[in-house]
C-alpha cells in the first residue's frame, strides 16, 4: 500500500493523474472542478464504492455497514480463522483512547463490505470516503398534507420504539407499526416514507412487487429476508405499490390467494415499521384491515397544494433558477392539474432546457415543458374517453375525489 501512495505522490507533483489514483486526489466533501461543453462545471464528491472493473462511482446515497450481518448472510465469505495469531492487537490495545500510529493505519484494509440500499446489494466501499448521515429531518414538515395528519404520523413513528408492550396474548404477535397510505399517483406517499425514516433517523428499506416475485415460495423467502434485515437494523420498510397483495381474494385464483394469505402472516408478526402504499384501495381484502393501525388518505392536489409543491421545489435550486421571476408565477403554474411527480418531472425537464440554452432557467422554461406535456395528457385522455382519475372510480379502485 505504502509503495501505491508512493506513486500516487511522484504523478502529483508532476501534475499527472492516472485514473489508478484518481480518487485519490478527493475526499468526501470536496469540491471538483471539470470541464463540460467549454465551461466549468462544479460538483461535490459525496461517496465513493469500488465496482467489480475496478472503476470508481461518485454516487451521494447511503449504505449500511455492518460486517456480522455480511458474515452471516455469505458464509462463504467469512474469512475468520480460529487458529489467526493477533499479535499486539489484543482486547486491551484495542480498548485503548489514544489513535494508533501512522504505520499502524498502513496495516488496516482500505475497503470494507457495506449494503447498498438503493441497489440493494453489497458492494466494496472505500473506508477514507465513509462518514456519518445527515439526517434531513426537515423532510417531513415540508410534506403537503394536512396537519392532523402529519400530527397523528409524527406521533406514531416517535414513539413507536418507546414502551411498546403488545396488547395481544401471543407474543411477538402486534408489536409492529402498519401504515397504509393509500390516494393517486403524485399526492405525496412515497414521499412520507422517505420523511419518515428522515425524521426517526432510520435507513429507508424500499421494496416494489417487482422485487419480490410472484409465486408463493419465493415471497415467502423474499419477505422474510427483507424484515429480518429490518428488524436488525431498524429500518422503516416501505412496501410501494403493495396492490397485488392488498387486493380481495378470490376462489378462482387460488395462487394469488396463498400471496395474500403469506402478506397477512408477515404483517401479524412484524415488529418494525411497515408502510404500504396504494393507489386502489377499492379493491382491498378486508383482512387487511385489522392489521393495519392507522391508514391515511392522501387526495388528488388542490390548488393550494400545487402552489406549496412547485414553491419548495423551485425555492430549492437556489441560483440555477430565476427565482424572483418565477414566484410571481407560483399561482399560474399552480392553475394546471399536475401531480407533485409531474410537477417535478416538468422541473427537472424545463431545467434540462434552460441548460441547452444555456439560459437561467425561468418561467419560459416550464412554460414550453407543461404545454407539451398536457398534448400528451390530452391525447391519452382521447383515446381512453375518460380521465385516470375517472377510470378509477369506475373500476371502483377509487372513490370519487372531490372536485376544486
Amino acid at each position: 500500500m505504502a509503495v501505491d501512495y508512493e506513486e500516487a505522490d511522484e504523478l502529483f507533483t508532476k501534475n499527472q493523474v492516472s485514473e489508478k489514483h484518481l480518487a485519490k486526489l478527493f475526499r468526501a466533501g470536496d469540491i471538483m472542478v471539470t470541464r463540460e461543453e467549454g465551461e466549468e462545471i462544479a460538483v461535490t464528491c459525496r461517496s465513493v464504492h469500488g465496482q467489480e472493473s475496478g472503476m470508481i462511482s461518485l454516487i451521494h446515497s447511503r449504505y449500511m455497514i455492518d460486517m456480522n450481518a455480511y458474515h452471516e448472510l455469505h458464509p462463504e465469505s467469512n474469512t475468520r480463522r480460529e487458529d489467526w495469531r493477533m499479535g499486539d492487537i489484543d482486547e486491551a490495545t484495542m480498548e485503548r483512547d489514544n489513535p494508533p500510529s501512522e504505520d499502524f493505519l498502513l496495516c488496516l484494509p482500505a475497503t470494507l463490505r457495506g449494503y447498498w440500499f438503493l441497489k440493494k446489494r453489497w458492494v466494496t466501499l472505500k473506508i477514507r470516503y465513509i462518514k456519518e448521515v445527515t439526517w434531513e429531518e426537515s423532510a417531513f414538515e415540508t410534506l403537503v398534507l394536512d396537519n392532523h395528519k402529519k400530527e397523528m404520523l409524527k406521533a406514531l413513528v416517535t414513539t413507536h420504539d418507546s414502551g411498546n408492550t403488545s396488547l395481544d396474548v401471543i407474543e411477538g404477535k402486534g408489536n409492529g407499526l402498519i401504515l397504509l397510505l393509500h390516494g393517486p399517483p403524485g399526492t405525496g406517499k412515497t414521499l412520507t416514507a422517505e420523511g419518515i425514516a428522515e425524521l426517526t433517523h432510520k435507513p429507508l428499506y424500499r421494496v416494489t412487487c417487482g422485487d419480490i416475485g410472484t409465486t408463493p415460495d419465493v415471497v415467502e423467502r423474499y419477505l422474510d429476508s427483507v424484515l429480518h434485515i429490518g428488524r436488525v437494523w431498524g429500518c422503516v420498510v416501505l412496501l410501494d405499490e403493495a396492490d397485488v397483495f392488498l387486493e380481495e381474494r378470490s376462489p378462482m385464483n387460488l395462487e394469488r390467494n396463498a400471496l395474500v394469505s403469506i402478506f397477512l402472516r408477515v404483517l401479524e408478526y412484524y415488529e418494525g415499521i411497515l408502510i404500504l402504499t396504494t393507489n386502489r384501495v377499492g379493491t382491498f381484502d378486508e383482512a387487511f384491515k385489522s392489521r393495519i393501525q392507522l391508514a391515511i388518505h392522501y387526495p388528488s392536489l388542490n390548488q393550494e397544494d400545487r402552489m406549496s409543491i412547485w414553491s419548495n421545489f423551485l425555492e430549492s435550486m437556489g441560483d440555477e433558477v430565476d427565482i424572483l421571476g418565477l414566484r410571481k408565477k407560483y399561482m399560474v403554474l399552480s392553475l394546471t392539474p399536475l401531480n407533485g411527480r409531474q410537477i417535478r418531472n416538468t422541473i427537472k425537464t424545463a431545467r434540462q432546457l434552460a441548460l441547452f440554452k444555456k439560459e437561467v432557467m425561468g418561467y419560459s422554461h416550464l412554460q414550453e415543458t407543461i404545454k407539451i406535456s398536457n398534448e400528451f395528457e390530452d391525447y391519452i385522455q382521447q383515446a381512453m374517453g375518460q380521465t385516470h382519475a375517472q377510470r378509477a372510480v369506475d373500476t371502483s379502485m377509487r372513490a370519487p375525489e372531490p372536485t376544486e
